[in-house]
């Protein structure tokens, strides 16, 4: 019988926090096992657009080459404005150039899984952090993400459990319902891996390709106006 060998790429540019850094990396799976080759991880500022480097230094050293990935995982929000544009640019580029599938993630979708084996509740919160004074939150219950202020976040009557980078800024509202999860804020390289190869197995497509935006960029027209084009 012959193996099941996939070499999968993931890349994560949502994040704009510390806690919770963005990685580009190399998984194989062998029949129903999944290891990570080679990974890079940063949390410097528009360290999603160093995406392709990190990619050009692990063909350097030999781990892989380009035409050997079957398998695209790019997670599409919500999170950080540029480092969504960055990492689904390359992610798209690639499957281009490639010509290989590619699987677009959302932060809580590939986490709740994982802490659905490890929780007591059958409510969990992913709340991700936006602009300054709002959060993103998403529910294992629904597909949507929503953006609330700090202090306006409608909170579930029923016990929960909550995790997620932005779990700091708002602990002070909390109810006491509310029980953190506190080992795992964010989705590794290999949860990531094994979601995409899943959706892309059963041809399931949960998201589109396209930066999930929750709330509109923080864009202002200039005070005198826009610039005219040039005839």
């Amino acid at each position: 019988m012959m193996s099941d060998c996939k070499t999968i790429l993931v890349m994560n540019g949502a994040s704009s926090s510390e806690t919770a850094p963005n990685y580009i990396a190399i998984v194989q799976k062998r029949d129903s096992q999944y290891s990570v080759l080679a990974e890079e991880k940063t949390t410097l500022k528009g360290g999603s657009e160093r995406f392709p480097t990190y990619f050009q230094s692990f063909i350097e050293q030999n781990i892989l080459k380009p035409d050997q990935i079957d398998l695209i995982a790019v997670m599409v929000g919500p999170g950080s404005f540029t480092g969504l544009r960055a990492s689904i640019a390359f992610a798209l580029g690639m499957q281009v150039g490639l010509g290989c599938p590619a699987v677009g993630l959302r932060r809580g979708e590939v986490l709740f899984p994982f802490l659905s084996d490890h929780s007591t509740s059958q409510l969990i919160w992913h709340i991700t952090q936006a602009r300054r004074g709002r959060v993103f939150v998403e529910t294992n219950q629904s597909s949507q993400v929503i953006a609330y202020n700090d202090d306006e976040i409608l909170f579930p009557d029923e016990p929960f459990f909550i995790t997620g980078e932005a779990v700091s800024s708002i602990e002070d509202t909390l109810p006491s319902h509310a029980q953190r999860l506190m080992d795992v804020n964010e989705a590794d390289a290999l949860m990531m891996a094994k979601i995409a190869d899943q959706y892309n197995n059963t041809n399931y497509i949960s998201n589109p390709i396209c930066p999930l935006y929750v709330d509109a960029p923080e864009a202002k027209l200039p005070k005198k106006g826009l610039r005219k084009a040039p005839i």
